[in-house]
């Protein structure tokens, strides 16, 4: 799976794909500020391991478009540290670098995507939100 793919699919075409090989499933879906924000879940391992996807989040933009957001969480570092390699081969570049008083927060960039991660201190949980960015031609 591909999560910057993820962010320039609706949430019907996101749930084709999420949910084609039952792996994941929604969980429950809620409206936040007009967009419809589904929340699925990987059903393939233990329920103290599942990892949570969040698609439906967004912007709308002064032309009518929309800026998506897809959310991952996941119990397992690893699980983000991989998606994150994967967002690199995209080129996304890492541009900060930092903490709080929780978590270790790395920002990566490039013309199209923002993503934000953000792994706990003591490594129990991690979450990657990428946004799609507008593109401004002159």
């Amino acid at each position: 799976m591909n999560i910057i793919n993820l962010t320039g699919l609706n949430n019907d075409q996101a749930s084709s794909i999420l949910t084609a090989n039952k792996v994941w499933a929604l969980q429950y879906g809620e409206d936040i500020k007009g967009f419809v924000v589904e929340h699925y879940q990987n059903m393939a391992v233990p329920p103290k391991q599942r990892e949570t996807l969040i698609v439906g989040q967004g912007t709308k933009t002064a032309s009518g478009g929309i800026l998506r957001t897809v959310s991952y969480v996941s119990p397992n570092v690893q699980d983000v540290i991989n998606l994150v390699g994967q967002a690199k081969g995209q080129g996304l570049v890492q541009n900060f670098r930092g903490s709080d008083k929780s978590d270790n927060i790395y920002i990566y960039e490039n013309i199209l995507y923002h993503m934000v991660v953000r792994i706990s201190l003591n490594n129990d949980k991690a979450v990657i939100d990428i946004n799609q960015k507008q593109i401004f031609v002159e």
